[in-house]
């Protein structure tokens, strides 16, 4: 701080207090220091925003986890109360089991007759295209001559 006395005169005299503070900022190692502790301040700083942002990333995957797991709890639920009428029962049973109610018809079919037999659905649902030898002119004529 500058203190400010006056002599007798009536002109001004300025006393400087010496302190300690210009001499240690002008030294250059304490300059040097100075930029060192400010680059380890702001790598923290940085290091620490840097794991906040992984640690929200984390939150939300976990918070659309939980999401997914409470649909399909709720799903699972659902399932499982209507797993518990008589009527999943029911139908659970002659499906899987073979069972027939009261009023049903029970049919017996030989496994060679349901093997021959998908042969033939898998022949017409696979819809090869019919190769003919003859020709298109050919194939009208026949069509109108012998009809359908």
């Amino acid at each position: 701080m500058d203190k400010v006395s006056y002599r007798s005169n009536g002109m001004p005299r300025r006393e400087v207090k010496n302190t300690i503070a210009p001499a240690l900022f002008s030294n250059s190692f304490v300059k040097v220091g100075f930029i060192l502790i400010s680059a380890f301040l702001l790598y923290n700083v940085t290091h620490s925003i840097d794991i906040t942002v992984q640690k929200v990333d984390i939150l939300k995957n976990a918070r659309l986890e939980v999401e997914k797991l409470r649909v399909t709890n709720l799903t699972l639920a659902t399932q499982l109360q209507n797993m518990q009428s008589p009527e999943y029962i029911e139908v659970e049973a002659r499906d899987r089991l073979n069972f027939s109610g009261n009023k049903d018809l029970v049919f017996v079919i030989p496994e060679g007759l349901l093997t021959t037999a998908k042969e033939r659905l898998d022949g017409i649902l696979s819809e090869k295209p019919v190769e003919s030898e003859k020709s298109v002119l050919e194939q009208w004529g026949e069509l109108l001559i012998q009809g359908v």
